[in-house]
């Protein structure tokens, strides 16, 4: 999504402007990435360029869940407070010293959102995504999904690895017959 910015860098520092956004579209092909964005953006003219803060919402975005695998759709937001600034000055051409990693306004006075949106995106994304909270995961032996129903390879829902606290457990339970500890 690029913007002109050319009448706002010849306001004077702190003017600003408001936008609202809706189902504009957003891409960086080298990274593969598309989305469409809704939401509202402010633009304050700064010293060095235009300061950008953000709220958007996004498309949903496909995930694969982390217990079974399974992708599914889940909605984002991002809300973002972004410099964009100029590799030269706009009035004597002379060069600025940028960052690498600070965003730019390029040579026409445009400044493009698909960058920070892809970045601010790829942030707001969970961890460890779950379809549902209660999600069963998979059968650890056959690698059935297990929120279709059992499976049929007679696994036990124990890890082996717990088996002594389980037997512990079960010892505890039996020797005075509610598991409360001796007084």
């Amino acid at each position: 999504m690029l913007i002109n910015v050319a009448t706002l860098l010849q306001e004077p520092v702190g003017h600003a402007r408001r936008y609202a956004v809706e189902r504009e579209a957003v891409a960086v092909p080298e990274a593969e990435f598309a989305q469409e964005i809704s939401g509202s953006m402010r633009l304050i003219r700064s010293e060095r360029g235009v300061l950008v803060t953000a709220e958007f919402d996004l498309l949903p975005v496909s995930v694969q869940c982390g217990r079974c695998l399974e992708m599914f759709e889940t909605p984002v937001s991002v809300e973002f407070d972004e410099e964009y600034v100029f590799d030269h000055d706009p009035l004597t051409g002379k060069r600025v010293e940028v960052d690498v990693d600070e965003f730019r306004i390029d040579n026409q006075q445009h400044l493009d959102l698909s960058e920070a949106v892809r970045q601010y995106e790829e942030s707001a994304l969970p961890l460890r995504p779950l379809c549902r909270p209660d999600c069963a995961g998979l059968c650890p032996r056959c690698g059935h999904n297990l929120n279709t129903g059992p499976c049929n390879c007679g696994a036990t829902a124990s890890d082996d690895r717990w088996s002594a606290l389980a037997r512990l457990q079960e010892r505890l339970g039996t020797e005075d017959g509610d598991g409360a500890p001796e007084a």
